[in-house]
Formats: C-alpha cells, structure tokens, sequence
C-alpha cells in the first residue's frame, strides 16, 4: 500500500516492461513541466499530484499554457511535484477495470466520464458500471498484478484498450471503489478473501 501512495509507481511498472502511457515525474514548475512536454514531444498532456485521489488536481494541459494548468493544480494541492503524462483519448470510451480479491480476478468494471470530461471520477460527473472483460484483458490485468510488490489482498486494475491490447492508466490498492454492489457474488468473494488472508496471517 505505501507503494502504491505515490503515482511513481507508473514508471516503476512501465520500467518492468508494463504497458503504460508516456509518463514523467517532475517538479511543479511551469518551465520544468514545458521541458518535460518537448522532451516527450507532446502537444497536450495531464498533470496529476503524485499523491493524490479521486481525480483531485488532475488537469489537462496544452504546451505554451502550463503556467495556467499548474494554477489550476495549486488551486487544490500543494504538490510539490506531477506525473505528467500523455493524454490518452481512448478514456472518452470509458476506462475498463479489474477487480482482484485475494490475488484472483473477481469482476469487472467500466469506469465512463461525464459527455466532455476526460475525467472518469464520480465527482466529476463519472459512473461505474458492470463490464464483461475478455479472457485476453483479464489474462492481461492479472500480469501486472504480479509485478507488484507484493499481492494485495484487493485490487483493481484499470486500462483502456489500444491497438488491440490494454493500455494500464492505475493500479489501485489504497481504498479503490471495488464495485461490490455491481456483481453477483463479490462481496462473498471478498469476505472468502480476507478470511483466507487472516487465517495466513
């Protein structure tokens, strides 16, 4: 959990060989950040704090205008430094979710913004809904499961799909909305899963 805090994660995993959007960790600077787009060769991105939750402080951002971007950013944290990362079109489509419990695909998830907003999160008019994963994505989402540190008693991976494959966007393990209520039988798998953890533990 302490190493899914921070979003440097990301690079952690793409380092690993995980299919991750071009990403960056630097300082929140508005000629550090406009460094790190022309070095990436990127048009418009999104900054994210590295430690962060539910979307808050995720913002878009065109090269010429980080100052702005970084504004807005500051309006709600104090993070000292971003992820910057390719914007990712494909999340207009919505972004599909694994949900793990005990290391073991339970179900999963389609997380869709609101009509204009690249945002998935409720707050930002974003909804959760049941989603049917293919074999492929779930054999997919179970790999990079294993490439955490260690196996979390829950999880849930989300992606998008790219070129035919699954393009990872988060892993979350700090208080994810696991979609309990969505599918037959979760909360059963859950309870199964923490029984089992405490029994090895």
């Amino acid at each position: 959990m302490r190493w899914n805090l921070e979003k440097s994660y990301l690079t952690e995993l793409a380092a690993r060989g995980a299919p991750v959007p071009a990403s960056a960790i630097v300082e929140a600077d508005a000629a550090v950040l406009a460094g790190a787009l022309e070095r990436m060769a990127l048009t418009e991105a999104v900054i994210k704090p590295t430690v962060g939750a539910s979307g808050v402080g995720v913002e878009r951002v065109w090269r010429g205008r980080e100052a702005e971007a970084l504004a807005r950013l500051r309006a709600v944290t104090r993070s000292p430094r971003v992820l910057v990362q390719e914007f990712v079109h494909e999340v207009a489509a919505g972004e599909i979710a694994g949900v793990f419990l005990g290391g073991a695909f339970s179900h999963g998830l389609r997380r869709v913004p609101a009509a204009g907003e690249f945002r998935v999160n409720s707050q930002y008019g974003g909804r959760m809904e049941a989603a049917a994963l293919d074999h492929a994505t779930i054999v997919s989402m179970t790999r990079l499961l294993s490439m955490l540190p260690n196996e979390p008693l829950y999880a849930r991976i989300d992606g998008v799909r790219r070129n035919g494959g699954l393009l990872l966007m988060e892993v979350e393990v700090n208080e994810p909305g696991l979609g309990l209520q969505l599918a037959a039988g979760a909360g059963d798998r859950f309870a199964a899963a923490l029984l089992t953890r405490l029994s090895v533990a």
